[in-house]
C-alpha cells in the first residue's frame, strides 16, 4: 500500500454528497460510449444527474464502475437504484435516503425492499439471475457479501423492542444535538450548491443546516412530524452500529440551488431550497427509469466494488497486464481480503459481449486527493486511462492547502512537481496548462472562501497532450496522441527526483518547519502525510516506463542524494524501507540484495535456519497481543484522532533503526507450521475485526539483509509515527511511540517468511507489472528534455529528426531554404523542396522563440524550443484556443464541454435588475487580474483577442438579460457581430433564454446562430429588413476577432448538438472551421441547419431565417483559477460589481479613445482604416496607444 496506514478509530460516515452534481459525459461528443471509474463514489447523484442530462437523446452506452471503501455508502447507493427501478416513487424514496427519521410508511417501504434484496444477494450467481442483476453488477463477491450483510441488519432492527428503538433513537437525538452544539450557525458549505448565487446563499445556508441537525429531516411547507423511527440506512457504517453521520451533511448539498434562489419570489426560504432539491431528485427518478424501461436496459450498467480505491486501480491494473482475475492486491490495509475479481466479468477471454472495462476514458476521483494525495491517485489511474484525445481524470479538491495565503490551490505543492516537467514524464497534464480558458466556473468557491474557511472547491481535469490544429491550416496532424518517451541527461533526472522527494516528505525537514510553526499550512503537513517510501518508488516505476535514458546512472544519483542529505531527521531511517519497494518495483537493486552478499553475511543464529536460499526481500509476521492496543482504543476518537502507523526494526548496540511504512493489517490468529525446512505462516482471519478479541497481525516487506545484522539484538515493533500531534501519546507509548515490540528471537510473535501469507505470488506478480518499458515505434521522434539550473522545471525541448530519403539529403546538402513554422501549440512544419515534416512535442511550446540546428552534412534538423509552462498569458493567444479533436471521429471538443441545452433550467426573466445583481458579478469573474488591467484601454487591439471576446460573450449576456441598457426599449434577442471596416455585421445571434450551466455552476446563452455568407443573403433579405427597422444589438468586432469568433462557433455548435455529422459534412473535407477567411463560406457545417432549434424554431417572425440557423450555446470563458492569486476581498468584488462589469459600450461603434458614440458620427483612422475616433482631438490623444498596432 503506497499510502501510510493511519489509526482508523476517526472515521465518518458520509451517506449523502457534499458537493452538488456533475454530468460525467460532459466531456465526450454524443456517439461516444462512457466507460466511467468513480473512485470513492459516495452516494449515486452524478450517475443519475448525467442520465438526467445526457446529450445523447438516444441513450449511449454507459457502464460505470464504482469504488467506495465503505459497504454502507454502497448498500444505500444500491438500494435507492433497486427502488427506483421498482417504481417507488421519488417522494417515497426521499425520506429512505435523506432523512434520519421515518414515519411507518416510510419504514415498510424500505423493509419490502430489504426483503427482496437479501433474498437475491445470497451470492453473486443468485445476483446475476436477479432482474437487478443485467443492470447492478458486482466486481468483487465480497463486495456483494459485505453490502447484503448491511440489508439484512437494516431488516435486523426491525426485531428491536420498544425499549431499544427508544434508546437508538436518543443515541441519535444526543449526536445530533453534539454536531448542532459545535457547528449551529457556522456550517454554510451549502452555499457552494448555488453557484453563481452563492454570495445570496449564506444566512439561509445555514438556517437549512440547522433545521436538518435539528430534526433530521428535510424541510417541507406540507411534511408532518410523525417520523418515530431511526432510519437503518444510518445507523450502519465501518465505524459499527453507532450514529457517526459527517457533521458536515446536508441533503441540499446534493443539488443545485441556483433555480430556487433565481426564481421570482420576493424572498426564498428553506422550504424553497429543499423543494427545488425535491424536484430535481423527482426528475433524475424519472429518467432513470425511463432509461431503465427502454429496450436492452437502455444500455447501463452500474458495477460497485467495495475496496480502497488506490489498491482497487492497482488490481484493475494487475487484471490487465496479467490476465488474472484473482489479484494479490489487498481491498484496505486493515484486512487480508484481496481483490479477486468476477471471472466471467474480468477474465481476458469472457464470452460476454460487454465484460467489465479495464480501461476508460473518463475517471472521477471524488476529492480523494485531499486523502490520498494527489500524485499518489496520478501513480495509480494514469495506466487506467483510456490513450485517446477525450479522455479525461477529474482530480478535485475540497481542503485549501494554504490556509493563510491566497485561495489558490498550488497545484505545483499538490503534485510535488513542477508541472510541466510532470506531465512530461507521467504523460498526462492538467487541463489549465493545455488553454486560456476553462467554460466551468468555481469562481463562487473563491469568494465564498473568505466565509467558509478551510474549504475550496476546486475540479481540475488532466488530458492526454493533442496535437490538433484547425484544419484550414495546411498539414492537420493525426488523431490520435503518441506517447513520447523523454530523453534526458541521467543526472539531471536524478537531481528531478530528489527535487520531488523532498517535497513529498516537506514534513521531515524539522529545521524548516519549525522556522514555520506560526503557519498552520505547515503544521497540517508535519501532522499528516500521504506519502511512504512505496510511494516514491511506485512513482519512479511509471516514469520509468516512459522515459528513454540511463535509467541506472539516473536512480544511483538518486540514491547518493538521498543517502547524502541530512536535513531530514528520518531520512536515512527510511532508507531501507525505499531499496525494498525500489526491488520490488523493478526501479533499482544493491549489491546487498544479491544472493552472494545474503549467502556472505549468514549466520547461524539467523531467522533462515533451514532454508535453501534466502531471497532479496523477506516478509515479517508481527503479533501484537490485543491488550497492547488498550491505550490508544481506551482513547477518545477525538483526542487520537488518525496517527500513522509503521513498523520498525532496530538494535541499539549497533545504532540502527529503519522505519517501515507499507504494513498490512488485520485481527485474527497465527498457526505456525515448518515446511520443507521452512517457516510457513497461515492467518486465520477475524471478521468481527476491532469487534472482536482477537490480535492484531502486522505484516511487512524489507531487506533480508537486515535480518542478518545483529539477529539477536535486533528488536521488530509496532509504533505510532513521531509527528507534532502524537506528542501526547508519549506517556502512553513512551518516547518511541511504541504499540508493542519483540526480541525477532521471539518466535511466539514474530515469524519471518518469504512472502506475506496467504499470497503466494504478491512478489512476482509485483515485480512484472513493473517490468516492462514502452517500445518505441519506428517512427517515434525523440524528444529530449532540458531542465533549469536547478533541475526541477522543464525549460526546453529538443527533437532532431534525420532526413531519411536520399533526395531530401541531398537537397539539404544542396543548400536549400529550411522554413520552419509553428502551426499548432505544440507542433511545428519544416518544410525545404519536396520536404515537409512535422515536429510534435507532448507539452505546448514557444514556437516564436525556436532554435534551428541544421547539419546539412550529417543530414538532420534539430529543433530547439522553450517549454510554455501554462495559457495564462491570453495575450499570446493559441493557435487552436477551440481545441476539436476530428480526424476519422465524430468532432469532439477538449476544452469546451458539452451541455443539453433542454435540460437546463433558464434563468427567470425579464427580472428587476436588483433581483440580477449576481449576474454583472458572474460575468467579470471571467477575467483573470491580468484581463481586468487590458479591459481598461479603450482600445480593442490593446486589450487582446481573448478580452475582447470575452467582452462581447459577457455583453450577450448582460443586455439579453436587460442589463446596462440605454433604455428598456433598446431590449432586443438578437444580436450582430460587426467588422465595421469590413462589410459590417457578418453574424447573427437570435437569443432563445438565458440558461442555467448547473453542474458547472454558470450561464448559457441559449441562441440560433446563422453566419450572413453570400450564398444566402438574397434568400434572408426580407427577416433581414425586418431586423433592420425593429433595431437590434450590434457588437463591434476588430480582424482578429472575427477569427476568433469564426473559430468559436463550430465548438458552440458542437457542444448543444443533438443531430448527428453527415457521410458530406463538410467538416470531413475541408476540416474545423469549414472557413477562416472572407464572407464566401460558413464557418459551421450545415449538418446542423434547421434542427432542433429550440423556441426560435417556432417564431414565425423569424422564419426567414430557420432554415440556416444552427442551435449554439455561448457561455463564458473563464481564466482558471489556480494560474493566477485572487488578491481582492470578497468586498473589493462586490463593491467593484458595477464599476468593473463588463462594458456593453463594446455594443455599438465606439471611440477608441473615449468609447464615445460619435459626434455625431466616428471617423476611421487614415492609416489603417480600422480604429474609429469620435474626434480629432481624441485621435491625437490617443496616438502614442495606437500607433503600436497601426498598419
Amino acid at each position: 500500500m503506497a499510502h501510510p496506514v493511519i489509526w482508523p478509530k476517526k472515521t465518518f460516515f458520509y451517506p449523502i454528497g457534499n458537493t452538488p452534481p456533475v454530468c460525467l459525459t460532459q466531456n465526450l461528443s454524443p456517439e461516444k460510449n462512457a466507460q466511467i471509474l468513480l473512485l470513492g463514489c459516495g452516494d449515486p447523484r452524478s450517475i443519475l444527474y448525467t442520465i438526467y442530462s445526457d446529450l445523447n437523446l438516444h441513450g449511449r452506452e454507459m457502464d460505470f464502475t464504482c469504488c467506495d471503501w465503505e459497504p454502507a455508502v454502497l448498500a444505500r447507493n444500491v438500494m435507492l437504484l433497486t427502488m427506483i427501478f421498482d417504481g417507488v416513487s421519488a417522494n417515497e424514496a426521499w425520506p429512505i435516503f435523506f432523512h434520519f427519521f421515518l414515519d411507518e410508511h416510510s419504514c415498510n417501504i424500505l423493509r419490502v425492499q430489504c426483503k427482496k434484496l437479501v433474498q437475491c444477494s445470497s451470492d453473486i450467481k443468485t445476483w446475476k439471475e436477479s432482474k437487478y442483476g443485467t443492470f447492478l453488477k458486482f466486481c468483487t463477491e465480497r463486495s456483494l457479501l459485505e453490502i447484503h450483510r448491511h440489508w439484512a441488519q437494516y431488516l435486523e432492527l426491525e426485531d428491536l423492542t420498544p425499549a431499544g428503538r427508544k434508546a437508538l433513537k436518543d443515541e441519535f437525538v444526543v449526536g445530533m444535538k453534539s454536531v448542532r452544539d459545535v457547528y449551529a450557525h457556522r456550517n454554510i458549505t451549502s452555499i457552494r450548491s448555488a453557484g453563481p448565487l452563492a454570495v445570496t446563499m449564506s444566512v439561509k445556508s445555514a438556517k437549512s443546516y440547522n433545521s436538518f441537525w435539528t430534526s433530521g429531516l428535510t424541510p417541507s411547507k406540507t411534511q408532518g412530524n410523525a417520523t418515530a423511527r431511526v432510519n437503518p440506512t444510518f445507523v450502519y457504517s465501518l465505524a459499527g452500529r453507532v450514529f457517526n453521520v459527517h457533521y458536515g451533511t446536508d441533503p441540499i448539498l446534493a443539488f443545485h440551488l441556483a433555480p430556487a434562489l433565481a426564481s421570482k419570489k420576493e424572498s426564498t426560504t428553506i422550504e424553497d431550497l429543499a423543494d427545488c432539491a425535491r424536484s430535481q431528485f423527482s426528475a433524475w427518478c424519472t429518467s432513470f427509469r425511463k432509461r431503465l424501461s427502454s429496450k436492452g436496459q437502455g444500455n447501463i450498467v452500474i458495477r460497485f466494488c467495495v475496496g480502497e480505491s488506490l489498491a482497487f486501480c492497482q488490481a484493475l491494473r494487475d487484471v490487465k497486464e496479467m490476465g488474472l482475475a484473482e489479484t494479490g492486491i489487498y481491498e484496505h490495509p486493515w484486512s487480508f481480503s484481496k481483490y479477486s475479481f468476477d471471472a466471467e466479468e474480468y477474465s481476458p477471454d469472457s464470452s460476454l459481449k460487454n465484460p467489465a472495462p479495464l480501461t476508460f476514458n473518463i475517471i472521477e476521483t471524488s476529492n480523494l486527493a485531499d486523502h490520498t494525495g494527489l500524485l499518489n491517485l496520478l501513480v495509480v489511474t494514469v495506466p487506467l486511462l483510456r490513450r485517446e484525445p477525450w479522455s479525461i481524470m477529474h482530480t478535485n479538491t475540497l481542503l485549501r492547502k494554504n490556509l493563510s495565503g491566497p485561495a489558490t490551490s498550488g497545484l505545483d505543492d499538490a503534485a510535488c512537481a513542477d508541472i510541466p516537467t510532470l506531465s512530461l514524464l507521467l504523460g498526462i497534464t492538467p487541463s489549465s496548462q493545455l488553454s486560456h480558458f476553462t467554460t466551468q466556473s468555481n469562481k463562487h468557491e473563491i469568494l465564498a472562501s473568505s466565509i467558509v474557511s478551510g474549504q475550496l472547491h476546486e475540479a481540475i481535469s488532466w488530458r492526454f497532450g493533442t496535437n490538433f490544429i484547425p484544419n484550414s491550416i495546411p498539414e492537420p496532424c493525426s488523431a490520435v496522441p503518441e506517447k513520447h518517451r523523454i530523453a534526458c541527461d541521467s543526472k539531471i533526472l536524478g537531481d528531478f527526483f530528489f527535487s520531488v522527494y523532498r517535497r513529498m516528505f516537506a514534513e521531515e525537514d524539522q529545521l524548516k518547519n519549525f522556522q514555520s510553526l506560526g503557519d498552520m499550512s505547515v503544521l497540517n503537513k508535519m501532522n499528516i502525510s500521504h506519502y511512504s517510501r512505496p510511494s516514491l518508488a511506485a512513482f519512479l516505476a511509471l516514469v520509468k516506463e516512459n522515459v528513454n535514458v540511463n535509467w541506472t546512472d539516473a536512480i544511483n544519483r538518486l540514491v547518493d542524494l538521498i543517502g547524502g542529505d541530512s536535513t531530514f531527521l528520518m531520512g536515512l531511517h527510511n532508507y531501507q524501507d525505499l531499496m525494498c519497494y525500489m526491488f520490488l518495483r523493478n526501479v533499482h537493486s544493491l549489491d546487498v540484495l544479491t544472493s552472494a552478499y545474503l549467502e556472505s553475511v549468514r549466520s547461524r543464529f539467523d531467522r533462515f535456519h533451514g532454508w535453501k536460499n534466502v531471497p532479496p526481500v523477506v516478509c515479517i509476521v508481527l503479533r501484537v497481543p490485543r491488550k497492547q492496543l488498550r491505550p490508544l482504543e481506551d482513547m477518545d476518537a477525538d483526542e487520537i484522532l488518525t496517527p500513522t502507523l509503521q513498523c520498525e526494526t532496530y538494535a541499539d548496540n549497533l545504532r540502527f533503526h529503519n522505519i517501515h511504512s507499507s504494513i498490512q493489517l488485520c485481527f485474527g490468529d497465527v498457526k505456525v507450521s515448518i515446511v520443507d525446512g521452512e517457516t510457513r505462516v497461515d492467518i486465520v482471519e477475524d471478521q468481527q475485526g476491532w469487534s472482536g478479541r482477537s490480535d492484531l497481525i502486522a505484516t511487512f516487506y524489507l531487506p533480508a539483509w537486515i535480518l542478518t545484522a545483529a539477529p539477536t539484538s535486533t528488536s521488530v515493533g509496532l509504533h505510532v509515527k513521531d509527528t507534532p500531534a502524537t506528542y501526547l501519546l508519549i506517556p502512553k507509548l513512551g518516547i518511541r511511540r511504541t504499540v508493542y515490540s519483540a526480541s525477532l528471537t521471539d518466535t511466539a510473535h514474530i515469524q519471518v517468511v518469504r512472502e506475506r501469507p496467504g499470497n503466494t505470488h504478491e512478489v512476482e506478480c509485483l515485480r512484472k507489472t513493473h517490468h516492462h518499458r514502452a517500445v518505441p515505434s519506428p517512427n517515434e521522434q525523440r524528444v529530449t528534455v532540458e531542465l533549469d539550473s536547478s533541475n526541477r522545471k522543464a525549460t526546453n525541448l529538443i527533437i532532431r529528426e534525420n532526413i531519411r530519403t536520399p533526395k531530401d539529403s541531398e537537397a539539404l546538402r544542396g543548400g536549400s531554404k529550411v522554413s520552419t513554422i509553428p502551426i499548432g501549440d505544440s507542433t511545428l512544419l519544416v518544410t525545404f523542396d519536396d520536404y515537409k515534416h512535422q515536429f510534435i512535442f507532448p507539452y505546448p511550446v514557444y514556437g516564436a522563440r525556436l532554435t534551428t540546428r541544421i547539419a546539412r552534412k550529417s543530414s538532420y534538423i534539430e529543433i530547439k524550443v522553450p517549454v510554455r509552462p501554462d495559457l495564462s498569458d491570453s495575450s499570446d493567444l493559441s493557435l487552436n484556443p477551440f481545441s476539436i479533436a476530428s480526424g476519422n471521429e465524430e468532432p469532439n471538443l477538449l476544452n469546451i464541454h458539452y451541455v443539453n441545452l433542454d435540460a437546463l433550467p433558464s434563468v427567470p426573466l425579464p427580472a428587476p435588475a436588483k433581483q440580477l445583481d449576481w449576474l454583472p458579478l458572474h460575468a467579470t469573474l471571467a477575467f483573470s487580474d491580468a484581463e481586468k488591467e487590458f479591459r481598461q484601454s479603450p482600445d480593442q487591439v490593446v486589450r487582446g483577442v481573448l478580452v475582447n471576446l470575452k467582452e462581447s460573450v459577457a455583453c450577450i449576456l448582460l443586455k439579453y438579460a436587460g442589463l446596462q441598457l440605454e433604455s428598456p426599449q433598446a431590449w432586443s434577442s438578437v444580436f450582430g457581430l460587426s467588422n465595421p471596416g469590413k462589410g459590417g455585421v457578418y453574424t447573427l445571434f437570435f437569443v432563445n433564454a438565458l440558461k442555467f450551466d448547473l453542474p458547472n455552476h454558470t450561464v448559457v446563452v441559449d441562441a440560433c446562430v446563422v453566419p450572413l455568407v453570400d450564398g444566402i443573403m438574397q434568400k434572408i433579405r426580407p427577416g433581414l429588413q425586418t431586423l433592420t427597422n425593429g433595431g437590434f444589438n450590434q457588437i463591434v468586432t476588430l480582424d482578429d476577432e472575427v477569427r476568433a469568433w469564426k473559430l468559436l462557433l463550430p465548438a458552440l455548435a458542437e457542444r448543444c448538438r443533438t443531430w448527428e455529422h453527415t457521410d458530406v459534412c463538410e467538416y470531413r473535407k475541408k476540416g474545423i472551421p469549414v472557413a477562416l477567411i472572407g464572407s464566401e463560406v460558413s464557418p459551421i457545417c450545415s449538418c446542423g441547419k434547421g434542427k432542433n432549434l429550440g423556441a426560435f424554431g417556432n417564431m414565425p417572425e423569424w422564419k426567414t431565417f430557420r432554415d440556416e440557423a444552427t442551435r449554439v450555446a455561448i457561455g463564458p470563458l473563464f481564466s482558471f483559477s489556480f494560474l493566477e492569486e485572487f488578491t481582492k476581498s470578497i468586498d473589493d468584488k462586490m463593491n467593484g460589481v458595477t464599476k468593473n462589469a463588463p462594458s456593453t459600450q463594446k455594443s455599438g461603434v465606439q471611440c477608441a479613445k473615449c468609447g464615445g458614440p460619435g459626434k455625431p458620427t466616428l471617423r476611421l483612422c487614415s492609416v489603417c482604416k480600422k480604429t474609429q475616433y469620435c474626434s480629432r482631438d481624441c485621435q491625437k490623444m490617443h496616438w502614442k496607444v495606437h500607433k503600436k498596432n497601426c498598419v
